[in-house]
């Protein structure tokens, strides 16, 4: 079978891999195709490791911005014109961007017999914090773009449960939970952390969906408990924004830098006794990318995300949900919880990162939907 995988942005090559080594195990001949513009470092790229064909994208600078909208539209044509050329069996198109549910609806609509697969990553303009905004004209059309287009695939996997809610799908059989996965095990690591002081974590793209201001009052209340310590592992527009306040306000910053390296992380994560998984209230997503990370590392969550991680957190003891009419009494339990509970939680989150976010879960799950 000659199958198809789509993805406009290098920012979800992790799953595109694991598709990828999905299928070709079982004797497909698979071609993926993306940009040729990295929506990570915003410039233009020759090799992206996984991709067959990057296709030639207008280039942006802005998250939100017309430049962007104009890229993803016409990159999604173009990219409908390089299937037509593949002719494949079966699309696996990831979304957003959104404007590919409908290029990829116009093609199944020409190919009929073509199996078309959505899978939907985020949900945009939901997933940014523009929510006073949806109900205005460019941001229901963008929206529109792709919820007047799903269901022409014949299987639509979401990324969280509450996605399924937002886009009001709960009962529809078509579509399927998949979760984020990863083809990383647990490494060794070392019980570093101690009573004495307080090591948080951040670990990702500090950007404008973080809640910077949430996280220096949460860390501001620590510090007047117990020696408190903050620790960033990534980049991102908002990062110089973050480090600004927490030093105004004596916060000590432990800055690492990019980190890829799965042990070099994990060297970091042994030393932090929470990581902080906080995004704005009005931001819709259900499960964070950085998540599967710090449960793969055994670092219990200071959790501000709804949905599926906030149910996940609360049954499993994955660390603690927060939010503003919380923050005191949680601040307080943080700073003078036991250290036995504390690595009680660590082995919490290794053990569901394995029996939910390893790749294993993942094949399951498309073997269990005929794919």
């Amino acid at each position: 079978m000659n199958v198809a995988i789509i993805s406009a942005f290098d920012t979800y090559f992790d799953r595109v891999r694991l598709l990828k080594r999905f299928f070709e195990a079982q004797g497909n001949q698979v071609t993926v195709i993306t940009s040729d513009f990295s929506h990570r470092k915003k410039e233009y790229v020759q090799y992206i490791s996984g991709a067959d064909i990057l296709v030639h994208a207008r280039k942006y600078r802005k998250n939100l911005s017309v430049s962007r909208l104009l890229s993803h539209y016409r990159l999604s044509r173009s990219i409908k014109e390089q299937v037509e050329q593949i002719h494949p069996d079966l699309i696996y198109c990831l979304l957003p961007s959104n404007s590919l549910a409908k290029e990829m609806e116009s093609y199944k609509k020409e190919h009929p017999s073509t199996k078309l697969v959505f899978d939907v990553i985020d949900l945009w303009p939901e997933a940014m914090p523009v929510q006073k905004f949806l109900n205005l004209l460019p941001f229901r059309f963008w929206k529109n773009l792709r919820d007047h287009h799903l269901d022409a695939a014949d299987q639509i996997f979401t990324e969280c449960n509450l996605y399924q809610n937002v886009l009001k799908k709960e009962n529809d059989p078509k579509y399927e939970t998949l979760y984020w996965a990863r083809s990383e095990i647990p490494c060794s690591f070392s019980n570093l952390i101690s009573e004495d002081e307080l090591h948080f974590i951040y670990l990702g793209s500090i950007n404008n969906i973080i809640d910077i201001d949430f996280i220096v009052e949460f860390l501001c209340l620590c510090k007047k408990e117990k020696t408190t310590i903050m620790h960033l592992i990534g980049q991102g527009e908002s990062k110089k924004q973050l480090i600004q306040k927490l030093k105004e306000k004596e916060i000590e910053v432990i800055d690492h830098g990019i980190v890829y390296s799965q042990e070099k992380k994990q060297a970091i994560f042994d030393q932090c006794n929470y990581a902080l998984n906080i995004m704005k209230p009005s931001v819709v997503v259900g499960l964070s990318m950085k998540s599967l990370d710090y449960l793969c590392g055994g670092v219990p969550l200071i959790n501000t995300i709804q949905g599926d991680t906030f149910d996940l957190v609360k049954k499993y003891d994955l660390g603690f949900n927060i939010d503003q009419n919380s923050i005191e009494q949680i601040v307080q339990t943080v700073c003078h919880y036991p250290l036995q509970k504390q690595f009680e939680q660590r082995e919490n989150c290794r053990k569901v990162y394995r029996e939910m976010f390893y790749e294993a879960s993942f094949i399951e799950t498309l073997k269990k939907k005929g794919l």
